[in-house]
């Protein structure tokens, strides 16, 4: 540091302080660009000679990096010395000490209620930044930065709260890219697979998918330059919205974020309708039943003379709760039947997958079992529609059952035989069955396993 300079510095410290108080008409720093203008106004009240002054500011980087910032003075400054100290500090800060001093007759403030100092340049390293330039040194009572000054009689020194000298940012407008993604989201009916899509950004080395919730981004997922779409599983029923942005690296590591996409929202269909059954409740009707999907608004029935033709929409149940329905289906009709649930939000409907195709089946017959001796006897009420019956039986509950006897008479509600020897226990399951085109027939619901304990 110049000799001078450090004689003017220290003769600061050595005057009685006089502190002063004024208010500034507006803030002391001014942006423009990546310039910050520096002003300071006269003391209230007074109206001697200002021929000394001494401010200091502090420089730090809120986001982004940068280097040394530079101060150029106002020619219009009325002062024989007029320097700008540049001194590094914590973590990449910097404290610009300026100092004015001139002769008696030369007033820094030349009769004017301010003036402006000079310039400050910030000097950004990278493509994005929010850089703070604020006053600091000493700070009066209330918290507020001082501004010290010297008149022409060169006795004392004072100072001068700065009321309105509150931090400026420096700092990127916009984004870095000239561009924003356009972001799509799909997913289709039955599928839990939400696909996203966008168009490429010049310049960007990649991509950050966020799910926006209660306004806050969470990042789904990084994505390289060379991508521009992705899938991602996310639960039944459930409601997403999301956003994507572009990013660059910067030549000291630092990343550069585009702006946000504009949010998508969709919605994930429901789960898919299982256990599925319809069985005829009579010689004209049939009745379907289901397991409830969770947050489904309803269900919609399709029915089909063949298992892969054309379904027809035979029924829509606009009742996520409702877990049955009956429809006509009059005797000598082969029919296949499936069902959906959908969830409906402001009038757009998405659909879970169709539960498996299937006829409709005589129901299950309400067994009963005897056992006299070594004879079993099986009887069971009519079942409507049914043109016969049939038996099995099997050693094990669950295991595998085979055909002991196929009744083709609708009236026969009873069967009987000896129990065979080779096991002592048996279980034995009844089913209907009717009739269809070309002498087929088809097996109807199987009624509960009863068990046979041999004695």
């Amino acid at each position: 540091m110049k000799k001078w300079l450090k004689i003017i510095m220290v003769s600061f410290f050595l005057f009685t302080i006089v502190p002063l108080t004024a208010d500034a008409a507006e803030n002391n720093l001014t942006v423009k660009d990546k310039d910050v203008a520096v002003s300071v106004d006269i003391p209230a009240g007074k109206s001697g000679v200002i021929t000394s002054l001494r401010m200091q500011l502090r420089v730090s980087a809120d986001s982004g990096t940068m280097g040394a910032p530079v101060f150029t003075f106002d020619s219009a400054v009325n002062s024989e010395i007029k320097d700008a100290v540049i001194m590094p500090g914590e973590n990449g800060t910097y404290l610009v000490d300026l100092i004015l001093s001139g002769k008696k007759d030369k007033s820094i403030f030349s009769g004017s209620e301010s003036v402006k100092l000079g310039t400050l340049s910030v000097r950004p390293t990278s493509q994005q930044y929010k850089i703070k330039v604020e006053t600091a040194g000493e700070l009066d009572d209330n918290g507020k930065p001082m501004v010290k000054y010297m008149d022409a009689n060169g006795v004392s020194a004072m100072t001068e709260s700065i009321a309105d000298s509150e931090p400026v940012l420096v700092e990127t407008t916009g984004s870095a890219f000239g561009k924003t993604p356009k972001l799509k989201a799909s997913v289709k009916n039955g599928s839990r697979s939400v696909a996203f899509s966008w168009e490429k950004i010049d310049g960007a080395d990649g991509y950050v998918l966020y799910e926006v919730k209660g306004g806050k981004n969470t990042r789904v997922t990084t994505l390289s330059a060379s991508a521009n779409s992705v899938t991602k599983n996310y639960a039944y029923a459930t409601d997403h919205s999301f956003s994507i942005r572009a990013f660059k690296k910067d030549a000291d590591g630092s990343i550069s974020y585009g702006d946000y996409s504009p949010v998508v929202s969709i919605t994930v269909g429901p789960n898919k309708v299982k256990e599925f059954s319809p069985q005829y409740k009579n010689t004209s009707k049939v009745t379907l039943t289901w397991q409830e999907v969770s947050k489904a608004s309803g269900y919609q029935i399709y029915r089909s003379a063949k298992k892969t033709g054309k379904y027809t929409l035979v029924k829509d149940i606009k009742n996520g709760k409702t877990t049955s329905c009956t429809l006509k289906h009059p005797s000598g009709k082969t029919y296949y039947y499936k069902v959906k649930a959908y969830i409906k939000k402001a009038g757009n409907m998405v659909s879970g997958s169709f539960s498996k195709a299937e006829s409709a089946k005589t129901k299950s017959p309400k067994l009963s079992v005897s056992l006299n001796g070594k004879s079993v006897t099986l009887k069971w009420k009519k079942v409507s529609r049914a043109a016969g019956y049939k038996i099995y039986r099997s050693k094990t509950k669950t295991g595998k059952y085979k055909l002991v006897k196929t009744i083709n008479k609708a009236s026969s509600l009873k069967f009987t035989e000896n129990v065979p020897t080779s096991s002592k226990v048996w279980y034995y399951k009844v089913c209907a069955f009717e009739k269809q085109k070309k002498g087929k027939s088809l097996s109807g619901n199987y009624s509960l396993a009863v068990k046979v304990k041999a004695r």
